[in-house]
């Protein structure tokens, strides 16, 4: 009888395919792969990007920023692939990368938004 119990609580199961995952709807039309207005798994989504399953989490996490509670919407920003080459002072990264590093916004709560815009602020 102990070791049915120890059995029982050794680890659990390591296939997790039994889990419910989580799906996200891309909305987006420049990714190959993917097509607009379907869901995927987190593990879809970075297969398709190719990056890790952390780094799609970190980038839909940050985009959903302005979206209501519990929303997971992926873009075609969300599924961008890494870059090869990091972003340095003016080379380095195409044209577009470059667009899209200015366009970003570097705070993540609307109170750190808030707080960056009184700190630009001349005294």
């Amino acid at each position: 009888m102990i070791t049915e119990i120890a059995k029982q609580y050794n680890g659990g199961n390591k296939n997790h395919e039994n889990r419910k995952a989580v799906k996200i709807k891309y909305i987006g039309h420049e990714h190959k792969t993917l097509v607009n207005g379907e869901h995927y798994t987190y593990k879809e989504l970075a297969v398709a990007a190719g990056v890790s399953t952390h780094a799609i989490k970190s980038r839909i996490k940050s985009a959903m920023i302005d979206y209501p509670k519990g929303t997971r919407v992926a873009t075609d920003n969300c599924v961008r692939p890494k870059q090869d080459k990091p972003f340095s002072g003016g080379r380095g990264g195409s044209k577009k990368h470059k667009q899209m590093q200015l366009n970003m916004p570097r705070c993540e709560q609307p109170s750190e938004a808030l707080m960056a815009k009184w700190l630009r602020r001349k005294l």
